[in-house]
């Protein structure tokens, strides 16, 4: 498709070689816990994040989509695709677009793919790999967006580099979010939400079909989080425009990042 090179094609999914991925650093338990949390997650992944984010997180999905302004028959980056809730979302929208769907964890991408099954299959393509070294060539993408994902990267100034280089000229990349306010008297009601009543909302909201509660593992990455600011003025060292948009006291946000010409 001259979008990526090097990759073992298996039913539509395209894995990243293993050698590439143990190559990075930033290794961390914390990342492969994370990682281990969302698979688990998967049997009721929609279901419980919209509860315990209060239905802030379609919402704040549905604004994205409107802000990209989806070009027709163009390539679409879902960096940190999960099961698929934001490319189901993506096509939806507009029924000419090809997705890729990215992901570092082959449970996942199996999740997606039993998603996209029946329908959009051809629609969807689906690669291994980490946004610290995305396997695409240099501006391939118009359109890009990570929901609910970016904020689990391992070196975000490296993924912030490497979304701004398979990005085209004007290319557009949305990060859907928690967010992080810089005011110390917003950020205190979201941490205590995000410690101890998403957790609590998750654990009455699941089933059986979910074993304990990865909803815990949020609290570590928001944790680990930089403020809403910092996060912009990262973004603009490789974007001309940076925006965001912020519910729930800078909670949730929505940032969108316009490549220069």
């Amino acid at each position: 498709m001259g979008w990526s090179e090097g990759h073992h094609v298996t039913n539509q999914v395209h894995w990243l070689d293993f050698e590439v991925l143990d190559s990075l650093s930033l290794r961390s338990e914390l990342w492969k816990d994370v990682v281990r949390a969302i698979e688990a997650a998967i049997p009721e992944y929609d279901l419980v994040n919209e509860k315990v984010s209060l239905g802030q997180a379609q919402k704040a999905r549905k604004y994205a989509v409107e802000q990209l302004s989806l070009p027709e028959e163009k390539l679409v980056l879902d960096a940190g695709v999960g099961p698929g809730t934001m490319s189901e979302l993506l096509l939806s929208n507009q029924n000419k677009i090809i997705i890729v769907g990215l992901d570092a964890s082959v449970k996942l991408l199996e999740a997606a793919q039993r998603r996209f099954s029946e329908r959009h299959s051809e629609r969807v393509h689906l690669v291994r790999g980490v946004f610290e070294a995305l396997p695409f060539r240099d501006g391939c993408f118009q359109r890009l967006v990570s929901a609910y994902a970016f904020r689990d990267s391992r070196d975000r100034e490296t993924a912030i580099a490497e979304f701004s280089r398979v990005s085209s000229e004007r290319g557009i990349f949305a990060i859907v979010d928690l967010g992080k306010p810089d005011s110390p008297v917003k950020r205190l009601p979201i941490t205590i939400y995000v410690r101890f009543f998403i957790p609590l909302i998750a654990w009455w909201s699941k089933s059986r079909a979910v074993e304990g509660n990865p909803w815990r593992m949020i609290f570590p990455t928001y944790q680990a989080l930089v403020t809403n600011s910092t996060l912009i003025s990262s973004l603009r060292k490789c974007f001309v425009s940076v925006k965001i948009r912020e519910w729930s006291l800078g909670g949730v946000i929505v940032v969108i990042a316009q490549k220069a010409v």
